[in-house]
């Protein structure tokens, strides 16, 4: 009998959650994580971010790195590995990538499904930050529950067709992973990030400082925003 009544309320609970959770539209749940990152007013400001820290992989010392960006206009990832200097630049019409500390002589072109992936790190303002006009569509994929946090999973097909579901956990409003669909030798796969440690940098802006993918943790140090960019840095000649 108590068995019985025990999974009655359970039930009853689980569909009163169910209806809250309906409750909560598409926009409500943009607009929530747009305010949890600052607001709109505040993130369109945002133009460019030079960003220091280190990335690390199992069982290897941190490497040091600078992520140099400018908002639809240009990224550039610096990794200093054994005394050489390697990046990656991705703009809106191409991406290389130079890794002399794996032998190459000069740069080299990314691969297409690797230059689509990697055009989201030109947006610095969001994906969600006036989606319409960018080109994105935006469609509820779901809900998950981890660990009892209950995370929203957001849909956003770019207008290059790249795909990445975003994970909104319900009470902090952030964005806490993201998965994206790329090819990763020779094979396309899903590769999740979970994104941690969010905190308002000197001009107020908020960063995930830390982020984990199957490559490695990074894990920013210093946020710099809106400083000069000398577009150069994104030319390969």
């Amino acid at each position: 009998m108590m068995k019985n009544l025990i999974g009655c309320i359970v039930f009853i609970l689980s569909m009163a959650w169910a209806q809250f959770v309906q409750a909560q539209t598409l926009d409500e749940i943009i607009n929530k994580n747009i305010e949890a990152m600052g607001g709109r007013q505040k993130l369109v400001t945002l133009s460019s971010a030079l960003m220091t820290g280190t990335f690390t992989t199992p069982g290897a010392p941190a490497i040091n790195i600078v992520a140099t960006k400018k908002h639809m206009v240009g990224s550039r990832i610096d990794i200093d590995v054994n005394g050489t200097n390697n990046y990656q630049v991705i703009t809106p019409t191409n991406g290389w990538i130079f890794t002399p500390v794996q032998g190459d002589k000069e740069p080299r072109p990314l691969t297409d499904d690797q230059f689509k992936a990697s055009q989201v790190q030109l947006d610095l303002q969001g994906s969600f930050v006036n989606y319409n006009e960018k080109g994105n569509k935006v469609e509820m994929e779901g809900i998950d529950t981890v660990k009892a946090a209950i995370f929203y999973k957001l849909k956003v097909t770019a207008l290059n067709k790249n795909v990445t579901v975003y994970y909104i956990e319900s009470k902090s409003n952030l964005i806490l992973k993201a998965v994206t669909k790329m090819f990763q030798f020779g094979a396309l796969e899903e590769v999740a990030t979970t994104y941690s440690d969010y905190k308002q940098n000197a001009d107020g802006f908020w960063f995930a400082y830390s982020n984990n993918s199957p490559r490695g943790e990074t894990r920013y140090e210093k946020i710099e925003t809106n400083k000069p960019v000398d577009i150069n840095i994104f030319k390969i000649n």
